[in-house]
């Protein structure tokens, strides 16, 4: 069967007539693909969640554990088969609501192409308004789905649970994490930046080095090479982000549930606690 059919537009030019064929999309086929879309993103937000709850969990059990000598490559094994047992329904969960937001996210830039072609400027001003919006949802629910799968990786909850918990976690200790979210958002960035430059420098010396007089100009590679180190740079520095908030949520909830001398925290962490334990 056909998934569309031709049509044929004859536009004038002059004394000329200029005849042009394009394939349109039947609506059955315009419907598949905004299945598949829909597919494409909760697949590819379930994978991250799923990731996220299984790192946090071994971060989890690593900070829970008196003695940590014992946290070995069985801890992460032992991690993903629990998360992919017990919280791939929080996982699924979280990620749907992404990949809602996502999707509308993506039939307001639809309209927003249509309003292009009709040149309508008070409807580019409103979808732009509601794009701006969703953007700013979508960011804020990634932050909340973030520490509800910390909250269910180190309490084994559920994800309304976890959220709820997660949520008013942050507010009793709003400036505690803010402080520590600025600051790793820094140490994240200068990290990207680290590798991005380090990773450029080395390839400009090897590139000029053995493929000089092969090559035309350096700037191509070296730019497609420090676009590619870039991302590669934010996906590493986000496990260490991932691990921070984790570290953070756990030392939270020890000071909450056990007192100085039943604590978890060790070392330059424990000090810190038996000296702003009263404050």
């Amino acid at each position: 069967a056909s998934m569309g059919e031709f049509s044929t537009n004859v536009f004038a030019a002059g004394n000329l007539q200029i005849t042009v064929r394009s394939f349109e999309f039947s609506d059955f086929v315009k419907k598949c693909g905004w299945y598949m879309l829909f597919c494409f993103f909760w697949s590819g937000q379930f994978i991250l969640a799923l990731g996220e709850i299984i790192f946090a969990m071994a971060v989890a059990k690593w900070y829970f554990a008196r003695e940590k000598s014992k946290i070995g490559s069985l801890t992460v094994i032992s991690s993903i088969t629990t998360s992919m047992w017990y919280h791939s329904g929080t996982a699924a969960f979280g990620s749907l609501i992404i990949a809602i937001i996502k999707m509308i996210r993506s039939f307001i830039a639809y309209l927003q192409k249509k309003a292009d072609e009709m040149d309508s400027s008070i409807a580019k001003a409103i979808l732009c308004c509601c794009q701006c919006m969703f953007f700013c949802l979508e960011k804020c629910m990634k932050f909340i789905n973030k520490n509800a799968y910390i909250q269910t990786a180190i309490f084994g909850s559920s994800f309304c649970t976890s959220a709820k918990e997660s949520f008013f976690l942050i507010l009793r200790n709003a400036a505690r994490v803010g402080a520590i979210t600025y600051v790793s958002g820094g140490v994240v960035f200068v990290g990207k930046v680290f590798i991005c430059t380090l990773t450029t420098g080395i390839s400009y010396f090897a590139l000029d080095h053995y493929l000089r007089n092969e090559l035309y100009s350096l700037i191509g590679p070296l730019v497609f090479i420090a676009f590619i180190s870039w991302f590669i740079a934010g996906m590493f520095m986000s496990i260490y982000d991932m691990g921070i908030a984790t570290i953070l949520q756990c030392f939270v909830a020890d000071e909450e549930m056990f007192s100085s001398d039943q604590m978890y925290a060790e070392g330059s962490l424990k000090t810190w606690v038996d000296n702003h334990g009263e404050k």
